[in-house]
């Protein structure tokens, strides 16, 4: 049990790391290159979410056989939702995609159907919901840096 605990703390550690890391300007622009569509940016609402998406490997597939039931089941076409931002999408070797949307409260509905309708059968699924601490962190660092000046 305190493996999993532990394993969530690292997941939403890495995540809060990555969006602030996401959120600072690099100063140059890439060129444009073909790939994937790009998902729009989800508009950023009072009550947006961060939710953190596990899809692990299972280990009785190979890459193949996971990639024709995604394909299958259309998961590529359902994930992400269409009115999610992905904040970071990391492929962890032994584990498999550790995502972080931030998306809308009223789509987790939606990103869980994606998941269930698209992931299950290639992938072994865990849903974290989360929300951005990192302002409520940073107050709270100001307020105890001014307690501490004040006791000196």
């Amino acid at each position: 049990m305190w493996k999993k605990s532990l394993l969530f703390i690292f997941i939403f550690l890495a995540g809060m790391a990555f969006q602030a890391i996401a959120q600072q300007p690099t100063g140059k622009q890439e060129p444009a290159s073909p790939g994937p569509p790009a998902v729009p940016e989800a508009i950023p609402t009072k009550d947006s979410v961060l939710v953190t998406v596990v899809l692990k490997h299972q280990q009785n597939k190979n890459l193949q056989e996971i990639r024709r039931v995604l394909e299958a089941q259309g998961f590529w076409d359902m994930f992400p939702p269409e009115d999610s931002r992905v904040v970071s999408w990391t492929l962890a070797m032994g584990l498999g995609h550790v995502i972080v949307l931030q998306l809308p409260a009223n789509a987790i509905r939606r990103l869980n159907l994606a998941i269930e309708n698209g992931a299950w059968g290639a992938y072994d699924t865990e849903i974290y919901l989360s929300y951005d601490y990192q302002s409520i962190w940073r107050e709270y660092i100001e307020k105890r840096e001014e307690a501490r000046d004040d006791r000196n």
